[in-house]
């Protein structure tokens, strides 16, 4: 992990994920990038020049935003790890995105707060849409951690050839925390598969990875996001993983994304990472 970026909005929810970060960072010694990005109303053009429909908007925004940026820089907790900040103008998953694949960043780690209701259903939150297009692993966070440890890390999944891809990303992120392992394969009614079927697949992913100090759960609820959500609460886990295909589009409004409902209903901190 050489490069960290957390897009910020200077609240005290993505400063949050701030603290986080820089804790990360000071393990790994990676450098930490923070983005801000303005979202206004512009034109685009034929020429693929943009234009903003309303300059003195975009540059009262931009004079607003380099104060909270310079005040942000001087927090002590900023003080023990390298740190690139930048200001630019988006649609903010967009650009976060561009950012990841032009800086090389290894995570992205955003403070959320969910999206509920309606905008849940219609408009989502930027985290949500962070992850769904995000080619790098996403740490998302919900609240203050002081010490951010990690003792007890879940991940869910059906254990497939897949599955040992997510494995393998973030076998170095549990490395980081000696963290036990926990991996939950959850049952519902309409995806149902016997204990005994359950048992052979996660011994055989077990075996190709060369697994030790874990344990295997099966968890029989409702729905995925249920049995996920409940699992962790029974084994206090302090994060929970999950695999993405990121789905946009027709795709994504038929099948939805667990991974999405993760982020908006779990109190913990979720790893997302894209199965590419």
């Amino acid at each position: 992990m050489k490069n960290i970026l957390v897009p910020t909005d200077f609240s005290t929810c993505s400063v949050n994920a701030i603290k986080v970060a820089v804790q990360l960072a000071e393990k790994t010694k990676a450098k930490l990038h923070i983005l801000h990005v303005i979202e206004t109303p512009v034109v685009a053009y034929d020429a693929g020049m943009v234009n903003f429909e309303s300059l003195p908007q975009a540059m009262f925004l931009k004079e607003i935003a380099e104060k909270s940026m310079k005040s942000l820089l001087k927090e002590n907790f900023l003080k023990k790890v390298a740190v690139q900040s930048k200001i630019e103008y988006d649609a903010i998953y967009k650009r976060i995105n561009q950012y990841v694949e032009n800086n090389k960043i290894d995570l992205v780690v955003m403070g959320s707060h969910g999206a509920k209701g309606f905008n849940e259903i219609v408009l989502g939150s930027n985290a949500e849409r962070v992850v769904r297009y995000s080619s790098c692993p996403v740490l998302t966070i919900k609240k203050e951690y002081k010490n951010f440890k990690i003792e007890n890390i879940l991940l869910a999944s059906n254990f497939n050839s897949e599955a040992d891809k997510v494995y393998k990303l973030f076998s170095s992120f549990s490395n980081l925390f000696k963290a036990k392992l926990h991996f939950v394969r959850v049952n519902t009614p309409i995806n149902f598969e016997t204990t005994a079927d359950s048992r052979k697949t996660m011994e055989k992913f077990a075996k190709r990875n060369k697994l030790k100090g874990y344990s295997f759960g099966i968890y029989n609820d409702f729905t995925e996001e249920e049995g996920i959500l409940n699992f962790a609460d029974e084994i206090s886990a302090d994060l929970l993983v999950i695999g993405t295909h990121g789905r946009t589009g027709l795709a994504h409004l038929i099948k939805g994304s667990i991974t999405e409902d993760l982020l908006n209903h779990s109190k913990r901190a979720v790893l997302s990472i894209k199965i590419k």
